[in-house]
Parts: structure tokens; sequence; C-alpha cells
């Protein structure tokens, strides 16, 4: 937008009103214009602050300063965190506000809906690239962090949160039930109104009734996930301890399969998340009219998909004339724990393959496979690369032993048992 007027005068107030125009067209920024994103510096052996920033998404001044000035500090920030401001940082629910709560226990009653960029970022970005500012394979903690620096860092989560919004926005447009799963399961916890107003502003709607988002949930899974598993998980919804975990279970699930993984930090801190996964993708019902169940479990099925043959070898076979390979292979991929004898040449690298291709693709199961046959083991690493089957393997000599030990990846898409 331009404005016709000839005096100077006119023409730089024009030109401050078009730039303030342009910086509100952005996108989110009247939403994060009500935001204060901030980072604090902890002495670990104290667990003292040292350090603080609290900074706006303009050009409103920072608010900084060091030990000796965090009184006063803190009296800005308690003023200034009014209603309807949400107090932005990356890894600020479990870092930054317990710390800050211990110095200043009143803010408790005025911070009451935080967003946290660490916690949004694997449902915004769940699949391999991941967020390039985000230490995806470590704890979480942004890559390009600045020691003893919080108002970059805090400027910094700025960029982080604007580029989720974007991302779920996408997502949002692409695949409209997900961010409807993760609007309800993210705002089931105490004090999310932060996060709330985050999914309000990508879906452009309030949050969905629990029968909505089962509804959501249930079609999102169609396909990927075992039914009666699914139905089990749906009824335990009300439960606000699962909200988180199961949002990221089906955030990973939706991606699951390629080379994309679930969080270490988001499997140590939501242990339930992986246990969600295995529930609802690698827990055999056994019932037959249950299509994931039958087709991801059955080992004939996975000979199949995996290496193109109609059946396993036909010798030799167990006491009731089953095929042995056929036999390893189910006991294996049912997770009971199997010593499989084979004779030479009969097909023995199938029989941990097959379960391990298995295992990667419904939980993102990482299988190590130890032999002190290196050549051999090599042989099977290039037929495997060959098969289009991604791997990876270590090998070691041992001083004063005339074998090798050796470590076969299957596959080398790094997940977690």
């Amino acid at each position: 937008m331009t404005f016709p007027y000839t005096h100077d005068h006119d023409r730089s107030s024009c030109r401050h009103v078009n730039e303030k125009l342009m910086h509100l067209a952005e996108p989110f920024q009247l939403f994060l214009q009500r935001c204060v994103s901030i980072d604090l510096e902890v002495d670990p052996a104290a667990a003292s602050i040292f350090a603080f920033a609290a900074v706006h998404d303009d050009a409103r001044p920072p608010i900084l300063a060091k030990k000796r000035d965090l009184v006063i500090a803190l009296d800005r920030l308690e003023a200034e965190a009014t209603d309807g401001v949400h107090l932005l940082g990356h890894n600020i629910l479990r870092h930054d506000l317990p710390h800050l709560f211990a110095m200043r226990p009143g803010l408790a009653n005025v911070l009451r809906s935080p967003i946290d960029t660490l916690w949004l970022n694997p449902l915004a970005f769940p699949r391999n690239p991941y967020h390039h500012l985000v230490k995806h394979y470590h704890d979480g903690r942004l890559q390009a962090g600045h020691v003893n620096n919080p108002e970059l860092d805090a400027r910094l989560v700025f960029q982080v949160l604007r580029n989720q919004l974007a991302a779920l926005r996408q997502q949002n447009a692409d695949q409209p039930d997900a961010v409807t799963a993760f609007h309800f399961l993210a705002t089931r916890m105490e004090n999310s109104v932060g996060f709330d107003a985050a999914f309000r502003e990508v879906r452009g709607v309030p949050a969905p009734d629990p029968l909505a988002a089962q509804k959501a949930i249930a079609r999102l899974m169609a396909g990927r996930a075992c039914e009666r598993r699914l139905e089990q998980t749906l009824n335990r919804l009300s439960n606000p301890q699962l909200g988180w975990p199961m949002a990221y279970a089906l955030s990973w699930i939706l991606v699951a399969g390629g080379d994309s993984v679930m969080p270490p930090w988001v499997r140590a801190q939501f242990r339930e998340a992986a246990l969600i996964v295995r529930h609802l993708r690698d827990a055999n019902c056994n019932g037959p009219d249950c299509a994931w169940c039958s087709e991801r479990n059955d080992p004939v099925r996975a000979l199949s998909r995996w290496f193109g043959f109609d059946a396993f070898r036909a010798e030799p076979v167990d006491d009731m004339g089953r095929p042995l390979q056929e036999r390893i292979v189910d006991e294996t991929m049912r997770g009971a724990s199997v010593l499989g004898i084979l004779p030479t040449g009969t097909g023995k690298s199938v029989c941990y393959q097959i379960p391990a291709l298995s295992k990667f693709d419904k939980t993102g199961a990482l299988t190590v496979v130890i032999s002190p046959l290196v050549a051999l083991m090599a042989d099977q690493v290039q037929g495997m690369a060959r098969a289009g089957v991604s791997i990876g393997h270590l090998q070691h000599a041992i001083p004063g032993l005339t074998s090798h030990a050796f470590c076969c990846f299957v596959p080398s898409l790094w997940g977690y048992g």
C-alpha cells in the first residue's frame, strides 16, 4: 500500500506506516507480538541463574540482566507478563520455568500460558530432515545456541516458532486430521493455554472436543495400526498424562518406514510414546478380521514383501512339518526369545533379516547382528544393499584371536528398540 503524499514530512510518515503494515503482514506476526521469549543461563553446580534475557519480536527494548540485576529484571518481566502474553522458550517447561519459579514463586501465578518450541518441534518436523536449528538426535537443544548470550538465543526461538507454525499450517492443509489430533492432545495438561493459542493460530478454530478428536485419530490411523489396539488406546484419551505421548506417537507413525526417528529426548521424557507405537503397531491382536495384524505379522507375507518369495524353504522342518525358517521368523516377530539351529546353506540370515525389517517398519527399532564371520556378513550387507535395504556395518579385529568381531545393523536407519 502507498499514499500519494508530496511533502517530505508526509512521505516520511507514509514510509513508517508502510513499514509497519508490511511488518504486520508477515505470517503470524500479530500472534508473535503477544509472546515474550526468554532464555536463562544457569550455573549447574549451584542451580542458580547468572544471566537472563526476555525479548519481544519487535522493536520493544529487551529485558537483560546479569546475576546482580536479576531482581529488577524479574520485576520488569512480571509487569509485562499480563493476560494474553505467552511466555516462549526452547525447553522452557522443564528448564527455564522451574528456575524462574524457584527464584520468584509469584511468577507461577502470572506465567500460566507458556509455549515450548522444544515440545512442538517433533509435531511440526517429524520427518528427516528435521528443523535445521534443532539438535534432533541429541537432546533437542538449538544448533546455533550462543554460550553466555541469552538475548541471541531468545531471539532465535522466535525464528523456530515461526517455522513451526508455518509447517503446522501446511500440515493442516495437507492432513487436517493430524493437526486436529495434535490440538486436542497438546491441551490436555494444566496451563496449556499457550499451546492452545498456537494451534488456534494454525487451525483458526478452537480445540476439538473428545469425540471429534477420537474420530480424527481413527481416520488418521486407518491402515496404519491395529484396529483393536487403536480402540483400546482411544478409550484412554481422557487421561491427561497421555496427551503429549499420544501426539508424539501419532506424529512418528505418520512418517514410519522411512529414515525418520522419534527424538531420543522424547523417548526419555515421554516413555509412553514408544509404548503407544508398539501397542498400536506391534502387538498382534490375532483377530482374523484385523487387516493390519494379518498383513504385518504374517511371516510369509513379510517374506514376500521384503524379498519377493512366496514361501520359505521347504526343508528343514520342525516336528509339526512346518518349515524351520518360517517357524523361527514367526516366533521372532512375536517377540519370543529364540535359539535357531539350521544346517549350513539353509538360509539362516533370513531368520533375523525379516524380523529386523518388520520391527523397524512397525516401530523404528534397530536390530544389531553380531557375528565372527566377516566375509559372510560383508556379503550379506552387499546383498541387502542390492535389495534396496539401508544397512551399515562395523568390524573390529581382536588381538590374539583368529577371527574378528563384526556388527551388522539392520537397517541402519537409527531407530530405538
